[in-house]
């Protein structure tokens, strides 16, 4: 008896988990760009737009690898694609926040940027949550066939213990210790 995922097509393992994550992602930073114009003539809406915007944006950027993620594993995905799947929209909105931050600034400070605190937390949060989530739906298939699939693998305890390090390092005390690191380097090496 086979006890492997059926693999689907790359529309169903990628494209769609990926799609969903990145329209919530989409849809949740326009609603939040639109509510602030709605201040002077409803501002209740505003302000409940705003807020529901922004957790659709933590979920989406921050979170949204419990969403695609399963999705993807679920479909057959390999761990390759899982990656692919769990990183779309961090890496999508991390190229975003450098877009605008091109405005300002140019060549080596705008390289430099890829360790701006918020970047390198989006990594980490999603490393942590794709090590997370990659166990949960393990534990998951490993219920339903038993002694089908390790539930913690070298690569899965690395994606985890990667996330693991990155995510307390940069909310220490706040973020703030992570960020004046960020500052005192851009200071040394730009000015």
């Amino acid at each position: 008896m086979d006890f492997s995922i059926k693999q689907k097509n790359v529309f169903k393992r990628i494209v769609i988990p990926v799609g969903v994550v990145v329209l919530l992602m989409v849809i949740a930073i326009n609603v939040y760009n639109y509510a602030p114009t709605l201040v002077q003539t409803h501002t209740g809406l505003s302000r409940a737009l705003s807020n529901i915007s922004a957790l659709g944006m933590f979920v989406s950027i921050w979170l949204g690898v419990y969403i695609a993620h399963p999705m993807a594993f679920f479909a057959g995905a390999s761990m390759k694609e899982r990656f692919v799947v769990s990183f779309s929209t961090p890496v999508i909105w991390s190229i975003k926040l450098l877009v605008g931050s091109s405005a300002i600034y140019s060549g080596g400070d705008l390289a430099f940027w890829v360790f701006y605190p918020l970047i390198t937390g989006v990594v980490g949060a999603t490393l942590l949550n794709m090590g997370i989530s990659e166990i949960i739906c393990r534990m998951i298939f490993s219920k339903r066939y038993p002694y089908s699939i390790s539930v913690l693998t070298p690569s899965v305890f690395i994606i985890f213990l990667i996330g693991l390090i990155i995510v307390p390092l940069s909310l220490y005390k706040g973020g703030t210790v992570f960020f004046y690191i960020f500052v005192d380097c851009y200071t040394w090496l730009f000015s």
